[in-house]
Order: structure tokens, then C-alpha cells, then sequence
């Protein structure tokens, strides 16, 4: 499925589109409601992109976010699936208690026997269905290719983007840097997240970023970015104007 893109609301006078036609949540805004699609992407006039995103705790102003490790990855080689034909876009899994309503909304179902994957519109919280309880009925955005036999494996890869958390250093919990929040974020709500094009972002405690330096996530302090010590440390972009240490710095971020 196409990146869905969220655009042409009001512009200022400098062009940027900042109130997204997803009733009016703007850049520089939060909101306790979902206004668009989780992961839907804002294009600005002047190259800087914005992903949809849910955080899953409170972030700070010009931090890194990554992708929360406890968001819901599932997988199941126990044949669950309920038989469903070539063009369903709707399919049962038993033998899933606990879910909630569209709890995966957003979020990818890969099929581990034929190899083609979907993403998820929304799904039933777990019921009783057909006399099978602990049953989840899963809604598809495509027409499945292949039909899906009961005795089927699956795998459920998360949005990307539908919980996210201040990062931790390399090598931690939450190292996969996924964008960099505009403002302060509150626990539980949705906002704009920055993936690319010039954004401003904390660096270090330990020591100052340099202007045309590739930067990394910081070795020493959650959430902010530091000059590129070692080839293996992953690139998220460069400074393009330097920040002492503990300060805010101009980056060209580069996470699409």
C-alpha cells in the first residue's frame, strides 16, 4: 500500500502546509484523539517530512524517538487461521485472548507459509465467534492474493510509528531511532513526528555536535545525538549548525 499522505490545509505565509487537512492538527501540535492515519506522511514545501505517531510515554522537546519494544509483535506457528479464499479482505485467527479493539490497526500481518504480507485496517477485540472463543476477525486495506489455509503461520510486525518512546543509547531497549519530536509530547497522545529535512535536536551531555559532522544517537545520554564516533554507530543525518553540549543544534535528518 502508497505512503498516505496528509496535506493542503492552511498555509502560511511562507508556504508550509502546518494544519494538515486531518481536522486541523498542525506541526506543533498534540492531540489525546487520532486525527489522521497512523504513519501517514507530511511533506512541508521547504523538504522537511512528518510521520503520524502515538507516543507510548512522554518525550521531550528535540529528542530522538524509537519504535517502543513492547508495542505488540506477535507471532504464531500453532495453525489458528480460519480458512479464508483468494479476494477476502477479512480472516479469523483463534486462540488470541486479550486483544483489544483495533490493538493492531495500523500494523502489518505477514503470512510465514505463502510469504506475502498486509496491513491491518482494524480488528475485533478477542470474542466467542462461531462457537470458537478467543477468536479475533482481522480487517485487511487489500484483497488477500493468496487464500490463507487453517493451517497457515502468521507473523504481526507493528507500525512503525503507532507507539513510540524516547531512545535509549545504542545497544539499549529503544535504539531504533524511528524521528525526532517538534515539541514535548504527553504519554498516550498523537502528534507529527520529524523524518527528515532540517530539525532541531538535543545533543549530548558529554560534548558538543560539529557542524558538517555525520550524527548518531549519543553513546552516554538517552534521547540525543552526537557526532559520529565509529563506522558502525548508524547515521540518522548531519549538523548543519553546532550546539554545545546539553544544547539544541540544527541537524539535516535523513530517517525515510
Amino acid at each position: 500500500m502508497a505512503d498516505q499522505h496528509v496535506g493542503g490545509g492552511q498555509q502560511n505565509a511562507l508556504g508550509d502546509r502546518a494544519l494538515p487537512r486531518a481536522k486541523g492538527q498542525g506541526i506543533m501540535e498534540e492531540s489525546s484523539t487520532q486525527k489522521a492515519p497512523m504513519g501517514a506522511k507530511l511533506e512541508i514545501p521547504d523538504g522537511r517530512v512528518f510521520r503520524y505517531a502515538k507516543a507510548s510515554a512522554a518525550i521531550s522537546t528535540g529528542l530522538v524517538a524509537s519504535t517502543d519494544d513492547v508495542y505488540k509483535y506477535d507471532a504464531d506457528t500453532n495453525d489458528t487461521f480460519v480458512a479464508a479464499a483468494a479476494g477476502a479482505t477479512t480472516f479469523k485467527v483463534s486462540a488470541r485472548s486479550g486483544d483489544s479493539l483495533d490493538e493492531y490497526a495500523g500494523a502489518y500481518f505477514g503470512n510465514i507459509t505463502n510469504g506475502e504480507q498486509y496491513r491491518i485496517k482494524s480488528n475485533t477485540a478477542s470474542a466467542t465467534v462461531d462457537g470458537t472463543a478467543n477468536t479475533v476477525i482481522f480487517t485487511l486495506y487489500d484483497p488477500l492474493k493468496t487464500a490463507i489455509a487453517a493451517t497457515d503461520d502468521y507473523l504481526i510486525t507493528p507500525n512503525p510509528y503507532a507507539s513510540v518512546i524516547t531512545a535509549t543509547v545504542p545497544g539499549g531497549t529503544y535504539d531504533r531511532a524511528v524521528g525526532i519530536t517538534p515539541i514535548g509530547i504527553t504519554s498516550g497522545y498523537y502528534f507529527w513526528l520529524q523524518t527528515k529535512g532540517v530539525a532541531f535536536v538535543l545533543a549530548d551531555a558529554a560534548a558538543a555536535i560539529t557542524k558538517g559532522t555525520p550524527v548518531t544517537l549519543s553513546d552516554s545520554t538517552a534521547g540525543t545525538v552526537q557526532d559520529q564516533d565509529a563506522l558502525a554507530e548508524n547515521v540518522i543525518g548531519y549538523c548543519v549548525t553546532a550546539a554545545a553540549a546539553s544544547k539544541y543544534g540544527g541537524v539535516m535528518l535523513n530517517l525515510e
